[in-house]
């Protein structure tokens, strides 16, 4: 273990963003960042690592021959472990970022969001320019199916529309 110094009274909520070790009740463990957790204690780790001791290396733990006992190791990523499951819970490694550093990084993020939102209402803002539209609508052959018959466009007269038919069975409210 690495000499991570936390305080006695801390609580999980303190813990997000350090690298802890999760002991599990079937003997796995998890190694991986918190990134949240919930009241049943669900646990959300990235980067997650999971060590675990195969059955055929059992015997030999038994016998208390630990030169040759295997652990397999397997990369899992981003895990949700199920807060049932949890035993204990170990602090392995502090944050990469110190906190004002996490907080900084975060308002940037926000920041950057904010302005391409802006960028992005620009750019599908419609000119209502009475040119464009009459061009749009020139462009659409008359023998389309999105057009209307011929005439019906140039004079300004809408294209009539089908009365609803129901299907059978339908009940009107």
């Amino acid at each position: 273990m690495s000499n991570v110094h936390v305080k006695q009274s801390s609580r999980l909520n303190d813990l997000i963003n350090y690298k802890l070790r999760v002991i599990t009740q079937d003997g796995r463990v998890y190694i991986g960042e918190l990134l949240a957790f919930d009241k049943y204690m669900n646990l959300i780790l990235s980067d997650c690592v999971e060590e675990r001791i195969p059955k055929t290396q059992l015997p030999k733990l038994r016998n208390k021959v630990q030169d040759s006992i295997k652990i397999e190791k397997r990369v899992l990523g981003l895990t949700i472990l199920r807060g049932e499951h949890v035993l204990t819970t170990v602090v392995e490694d502090k944050p990469l970022l110190s906190k004002k550093e996490r907080v900084a990084l975060l308002n940037n993020q926000k920041k950057k969001v904010q302005k391409n939102k802006k960028q992005n209402k620009n750019k599908n803002k419609v000119s209502k320019d009475s040119t464009t539209n009459k061009s749009a609508s020139a462009s659409v052959s008359s023998g389309s199916r999105f057009n209307s018959s011929g005439n019906n466009a140039q004079t300004g007269v809408p294209r009539q529309t089908k009365t609803f038919q129901p299907p059978p069975g339908f009940k009107r409210r």
